[in-house]
């Protein structure tokens, strides 16, 4: 046996990553190509909007059962193994009737599929992030892990983006008179075919993302089941708390409070301009036609800049380079309001600029997520990283949730028409200069605003690399070890 404080390998935490990749290209699709292909289909938006609600509200009991269920039941194979092995299969049915329906599918049929595939998904998650937690338990290497697997989560994004754009292109290219050469010498008129043969096949584009899907999800477990080990914890005995006990010891973990308050007030900006991002670049910078290449470049620099962002927390303390990381992307937050319209070349420098933080928003706080656990073992004799992710995971949607409706509430008050003629803005067909700026300031300033509010809940955050060592000192001369085979477990 080797303890899991013993430097992990570079390929070893790429095995662990990989598995993130499809997940993420799983389940971005849903809002993005599944629901409009399913009005295209007949079914209400509103009655997949309640679908959707309902069954993202059914995380409040799923996230911290099968967390509490992940933490309590040991296998020859694993505590964590099971349950993505388990979600497996069921994840890759639900992706093929999901994106691959009928031509009339029913209401039914739709809310049948997509509890299934956010059931699988939390079913593969959680466990996940638990077996990420334990898989070191040295302070600077939870910084990598966690930072891999979001550069991994964010190339599976891009690759979501890509791939419908290359699907566009394709069919572009397919039809008669079109040709390469002619799209690459005039690529901004000709990129507007491309994009509206993209929105205007999307049978076509989710073939080409199930496809990727169900290739790459069973790949990429096999890589991670079988090459990662999976950590063994030799616990002092004591009677099993129930799920309500260990929901009641959670809460009186201080360091993880904060954090987690922290984190979902950060989680909730990032949603608005998130829920914002499309009406941004179509009705204020008026560059619709090339929102797909923004994304791609976005999180491209999202991927790039881990790299940076770890490498300063390794420096300086993850909870300083999360600090630095908000004021970094709130700097160039304060830029967007003065980009002119049309400027969509000054538009795309100041998101990379501020892009490049993103993967970090997510990573550095979850490497912290793993530290705190520490502190409950330390009390309890216990290893409930399970528990502790489900209730950072059901927060964390909570916060995307809220964010992302307050910030559609906010422009809808002051009058913000999805629907008008970007080249009517600031007429009295189009959108008006007051709901534009409006969608400006909630898109850039306000998330920065309350993304800084966050920060005091940080700023002298205990849990430092010194008291981290102390506290896993303390749990070995205690008798609670995590240690980790190198074989397959």
């Amino acid at each position: 046996m080797v303890n899991a404080s013993s430097s992990l390998p570079e390929w070893r935490v790429i095995c662990y990553s990989v598995l993130y990749l499809p997940l993420s290209v799983a389940l971005l699709p849903v809002g993005v190509y599944v629901q409009p292909h399913y009005a295209e289909l007949g079914i209400s938006l509103i009655t997949m909007a309640a679908i959707i609600f309902f069954a993202r509200l059914s995380d409040v009991v799923t996230d911290p059962l099968i967390g509490y269920l992940s933490d309590r039941w040991r296998t020859p194979i694993g505590r964590r193994r099971p349950w993505i092995l388990v979600g497996t299969p069921l994840l890759m049915l639900s992706v093929y009737m999901l994106f691959l329906p009928p031509e009339s599918p029913t209401t039914f049929y739709f809310g049948f599929w997509v509890v299934a595939i956010y059931l699988a998904f939390t079913l593969m998650q959680l466990p996940y992030f638990a077996w990420g937690a334990e898989l070191s338990s040295e302070y600077h290497e939870r910084t990598k892990v966690t930072g891999r697997r979001e550069q991994f989560h964010y190339i599976g994004v891009v690759i979501a983006t890509a791939l419908p754009l290359v699907a566009g292109t394709v069919i572009y290219l397919g039809m008669q008179g079109n040709t390469l050469s002619g799209l690459l010498s005039d690529v901004s008129s000709e990129l507007g075919a491309v994009m509206s043969l993209r929105a205007g096949n999307l049978q076509t584009i989710l073939e080409w993302l199930t496809i990727f899907i169900l290739v790459a999800i069973p790949v990429t477990v096999f890589i991670c089941t079988v090459f990662v080990a999976e950590p063994d914890q030799v616990v002092i005995p004591r009677r099993k708390p129930t799920l309500a006990a260990s929901i009641r010891v959670v809460r009186r973990n201080g360091p993880f409070m904060r954090l987690i308050v922290c984190y979902t007030i950060s989680a909730l900006g990032g949603a608005m301009t998130g829920g914002l991002s499309f009406f941004f670049v179509k009705h204020v910078i008026n560059a619709g036609e090339w929102y797909s290449v923004y994304l791609l470049v976005y999180y491209s620099a999202s991927v790039l800049g881990l790299f940076g962002w770890m490498a300063l927390a390794r420096r300086i303390g993850k909870h300083r380079a999360f600090i630095i990381v908000v004021i970094w992307y709130s700097i160039w937050a304060a830029f967007i309001p003065f980009v002119p319209e049309g400027m969509f070349s000054l538009f795309l420098f100041i998101m990379v600029m501020k892009g490049c933080t993103e993967g970090a928003m997510l990573a550095l706080p979850a490497a912290m997520a793993a530290d705190v656990v520490d502190i409950d073992s330390a009390r309890t004799g216990e290893q409930r990283a399970g528990l502790y992710f489900s209730v950072w995971g059901m927060l964390l949607k909570g916060g995307v949730a809220a964010g992302g409706a307050l910030a559609l509430v906010i422009v809808g008050v002051f009058g913000f028409d999805a629907t008008a003629d970007p080249n009517l803005a600031r007429t009295s067909e189009g959108n008006s200069k007051l709901s534009l700026l409006v969608l400006t300031l909630t898109y850039s300033i306000i998330p920065a605003l309350i993304k800084f509010v966050a920060l005091p809940f940080i700023w002298n955050y205990p849990l430092t690399e010194a008291r981290q060592v102390s506290i896993r000192a303390r749990l070995e001369r205690r008798g609670v070890k995590v240690s980790a085979s190198t074989a397959s477990g």
